[in-house]
């Protein structure tokens, strides 16, 4: 099986578990991917409604620690795949649910928008894959690679810098046009890594790996979508609260 940026399918890569009697597919895929969009919605909406603020924040804590672990033992053990996914799907449901309310709160629409592009960018970049406009080769993996390893060590270095010189980092990053730029590279490299996740899933599936893969799979998506979703969030908040300036 070949590499991809996202370390979800690449834990996948290093598994021999394929060739079983009860195969994964792409209905499966789908259908999993959707209960767990719907599991990390109700999650969110929830969250807002019933659960008092005093106590909200110090969940958000949890919820990010619960997603982390979650995230990397759904990708590590195909037989806790499952449950774990599905504790993942709360976690960041949790978590998208108060900054979606936060977001709102600001500029209403704001959440509608940012779905609506999400959902965009994901049926415009799997026709692009389906169709093979955008091939996925080994210099296109390589470029990705390069480009996630350069986007963490400039964030690592930025909150290295912003230790030592706060102010002057942080007016950097505030600059609405820096921050756009920064926001719409963010998008692009999302929707790249889509296409990563496409061919992961077909290779998955050609392979005729076990059923219970779908899960890592749907999982994997997960990581991308929200990805995408909280970028867009960001750049159209910064992109409005600039005009209003």
């Amino acid at each position: 099986m070949r590499d991809t940026s996202n370390p979800v399918f690449r834990s996948i890569s290093r598994s021999e578990t394929y060739i079983s009697a009860n195969q994964a597919t792409y209905g499966g895929m789908i259908s999993k991917t959707l209960f767990l969009l719907f599991v990390a919605v109700a999650a969110g909406f929830l969250s807002i409604m019933y659960i008092p603020i005093e106590t909200l924040y110090s969940m958000l804590f949890v919820a990010m620690i619960v997603g982390f672990i979650s995230v990397i033992v759904a990708t590590r053990s195909v037989r806790l795949a499952m449950p774990f996914s599905i504790l993942y799907s709360l976690a960041e449901g949790l978590l998208l649910g108060v900054i979606t309310a936060i977001f709102e709160s600001m500029i209403p629409g704001i959440a509608f928008t940012a779905i609506m592009g999400t959902l965009v960018i994901f049926f415009v970049m799997l026709f692009l894959y389906a169709s093979r406009t955008i091939r996925v080769t080994d210099r296109f993996r390589r470029i990705m690679f390069s480009v996630m390893l350069g986007l963490l060590v400039f964030f690592i270095l930025f909150g290295i810098l912003s230790l030592f010189g706060g102010t002057i980092m942080t007016n950097i990053m505030m600059n609405p046009t820096i921050a756009l730029g920064v926001g719409a590279i963010m998008i692009v490299v999302g929707a790249l890594m889509l296409t990563l996740d496409f061919e992961r899933a077909e290779s998955i599936v050609e392979s005729g790996a076990d059923k219970a893969y779908e899960w890592v799979v749907s999982v994997g998506l997960m990581v991308t979508v929200i990805w995408i979703y909280i970028e867009i969030l960001r750049f159209v908040a910064i992109l409005t609260l600039s005009r209003n300036r």
